[in-house]
């Protein structure tokens, strides 16, 4: 009992506080009414324990604006060395991704803000998701960071045992040193879903005479209180009074330090060089390295480049407040909540997806404003701009921008209305994903097992029916993009999501580029394939044509096709061209379809067909946005919602991802006989709904 008694060890506990930019004022209302205060209100009552705190600069600039109160309570517990500060990036993104300017000045960003707010520096780093590439090590010590926490797994994937994970070591890239802590994924499994005396228990097997080591638990603040059911546990239960308690009276042996104090008595135990990754679930759900979201969800890459391509741009601008405001948007489109996919729904999100959109083009609309001298500038340029090895083409004007991408069948990737900076084609395709197997089983009943588990192993639908909405896409759902139906195809047929309906080879097939110029505000880009469609008597070789026409002074472009029968056999056949356009609701009254003389169900989730249609539109009150088309030839017009079926929190939910709509004529071509369509989409502003 005598040698148990002498020996020791140390214990940290970091939380991580952060919510997505973009995120709802009531969901940060709740988090900090059901997680953020709460902890503090209890750490208070123990005064003795000492914890690491981070919240990301979204969070902190919600607190400042909202609880001013709340962070004077933080101040008081830094000022007492109750609290130690950690810093990281301001807007949260994942720092591979970004460039280095961009990770040091987003932590010098939220380095400042810490010590204007709390009057000390910050000395570690959160790394957002704890993604860990080599190379960061230079630009967070060039950041003035000493440390920073990652998972024990990285230190096991290079052959580190649980022992030698409970010390710090250093690393370097050219030079530059940083230490790291290993954070035990025993304890964040074990806290807060396990009896406070398990963890305890634990602590007290690790000890040693020497008292060296430190075992360091470092997690989302959001377990004690948001996650499902830890509000009970936790608080109502009285889990953490009780897991302090324990703290408090086990204090002889168990020292509960932070990171800084740690590291002024105890040196580090020597070097480490870690390969890239993240905590374990990140590594299953990324297929073992992050960067691979941005091959698996070409949305994610999208805006991803557009950020880059924004940076470049800003990057041109004289330093002053142009440059800086335009810096500080580029930034927050840069938080990571969005770019991925895990078990929160991420990049599922829609309004998530939009504010980083929001943000960007915000952020390229000034430096644009700030290097044209007038309102009539026009910009075309071909460029790989999303890294798929061929080149798109950008039409860039004061009101909208365009993202033609001739590799993936001519379509429109993207389309900004930047006087609301707003990406108008910003959906999602429907792909499978891993937790879909299981929804069948679930299917049409709850979760009945009602004991508290970590997120990662909650597993609930929020409603019946979800497994009528697994249809998945074999092509990314842009717009633009050219179908060819047998003519007798009915919109039943085409709603049932029958693949063997299309009977051309146009969709997600390369284009020629005819034509890309611009002159005299004009810009106009005219792309061609040759394709088969199949028709009764066999294949024909149909060429299509589309132009597009954007003049920088109107906020309409203009398309053409012209169709061709290039066999020696006639051919009937139903042409769509199809676009998806996100207005972010697809039930919510203030969106719905305008079509002339129709009656029916206007709501953007409605579905079916509008005959003999000579222009529609779709309107967004609440945002202030309107889109119309108006066609030269009468359009039978089919609408679908294009919804999918992501896992959050929660459980598992249907998501709108947009509308998906298919004018379409029914063509009869005779042998190299010429078939042609012209209509026009106009974007306009409109008053904004009062709320």
């Amino acid at each position: 009992m005598e040698e148990q008694q002498q020996n020791r060890i140390n214990l940290v506990l970091a939380l991580h506080n952060h919510q997505p930019e973009g995120n709802f004022h009531d969901v940060f209302l709740q988090a900090f009414n059901n997680a953020y205060e709460p902890f503090i209100r209890e750490l208070e009552a123990f005064p003795e324990i000492k914890v690491v705190l981070h919240y990301s600069g979204i969070l902190f600039r919600w607190l400042q604006e909202n609880r001013p109160d709340f962070m004077e309570r933080l101040r008081r517990l830094v000022a007492v060395g109750q609290v130690e500060m950690m810093g990281g990036a301001f807007f949260e993104p994942i720092l591979v991704m970004i460039p280095d300017e961009d990770k040091i000045g987003q932590i010098n960003k939220q380095s400042e803000f810490i010590r204007e707010n709390f009057e000390v520096d910050a000395k570690g780093a959160w790394l957002a998701e704890r993604v860990w590439e080599p190379h960061l090590a230079r630009p967070l010590n060039q950041a003035g960071i000493r440390y920073t926490v990652l998972d024990d797994a990285h230190f096991h994937n290079v052959g580190f045992s649980e022992k030698e994970t409970l010390r710090y070591y250093v690393t370097e890239e050219e030079g530059a040193p940083l230490s790291i802590f290993p954070i035990s994924e025993k304890l964040r499994y074990m806290i807060p879903f396990a009896e406070p005396e398990q963890t305890i228990e634990y602590l007290r097997v690790m000890a040693t005479p020497e008292g060296e080591r430190v075992v360091v638990l470092a997690d989302d603040g959001e377990k004690f209180g948001s996650w499902p059911g830890t509000l009970e546990l936790i608080y109502q239960d009285g889990w953490l009074k009780r897991f302090f308690q324990l703290l408090r009276d086990n204090s002889q042996w168990l020292n509960v330090t932070t990171f800084s104090e740690y590291m002024e008595r105890v040196p580090a135990a020597g070097r480490v060089y870690l390969p890239a990754g993240s905590y374990r679930e990140m590594m299953e759900w990324s297929g073992g390295f992050w960067r691979n979201f941005f091959v698996r969800y070409p949305e994610s890459n999208q805006i991803h480049k557009k950020m880059l391509y924004a940076g470049k741009k800003i990057a041109l601008l004289p330093e002053g407040e142009a440059k800086k405001k335009a810096t500080d948007l580029l930034w927050s489109g840069q938080c990571n909540c969005a770019y991925w996919h895990g078990v929160f729904g991420g990049i599922y999100l829609n309004f998530l997806r939009s504010t980083l959109y929001s943000r960007l083009i915000a952020a390229e609309n000034l430096a644009d404003r700030a290097l044209h001298s007038d309102d009539t500038w026009m910009e075309l340029e071909m460029v790989d701009y999303n890294f798929d090895g061929a080149e798109e083409i950008l039409l860039n004007g004061p009101d909208l921008g365009v993202v033609i991408s001739p590799k993936e069948g001519g379509s429109l990737l993207e389309l900004d209305f930047k006087p609301r900076n707003f990406n108008l084609l910003d959906t999602l395709s429907r792909r499978p994903e891993s937790y879909h197997c299981n929804i069948f089983e679930l299917a049409g009943s709850q979760c009945a097992d009602n004991e508290v588990k970590t997120i990662h192993h909650i597993t609930r639908v929020k409603e019946a029916g979800l497994e009528n909405l697994l249809t998945y896409d074999n092509y990314r759902r842009a717009s633009l993009i050219d179908h060819f139906f047998a003519p007798e195809t009915t919109f039943e047929q085409f709603s049932a999501g029958n693949s063997e309906i299309e009977v051309g080879d146009f969709v997600n097939k390369p284009y020629n580029v005819v034509e890309a110029a611009s002159e005299n505000g004009l810009a106009r880009v005219v792309l061609s394939r040759n394709g088969d469609v199949r028709g009764c008597g066999g294949s024909a070789r149909v060429k299509v044509e589309k132009t597009i026409g954007y003049m920088s002074t109107s906020r309409e472009i203009s398309y053409s096709y012209r169709l061709e029968n290039l066999s020696d056999m006639p051919l009937i056949s139903r042409f769509a061209v199809e676009f998806n356009i996100n207005f972010l609701a697809g039930s919510a009254p203030d969106r719905y379809y305008n079509f002339p003389g129709y009656f029916g169900d206007r709501l953007l989730n409605s579905k079916g067909e509008v005959k003999k249609v000579q222009e529609f539109g779709m309107v967004d009150e609440w945002q202030g946005i309107a889109t119309y088309f108006q066609f030269s030839r009468d359009a039978d017009v089919w609408r679908q919602p294009l919804e999918t079926v992501s896992q959050s929190e929660g459980g598992m939910e249907r998501v709108y991802q947009g509308s998906s709509i298919f004018p379409s004529w029914t063509v009869n071509l005779a042998p190299q006989e010429p078939w042609t369509i012209s209509f026009t989409q106009k974007v306009d502003g409109m008053s904004k709904e009062v709320d």
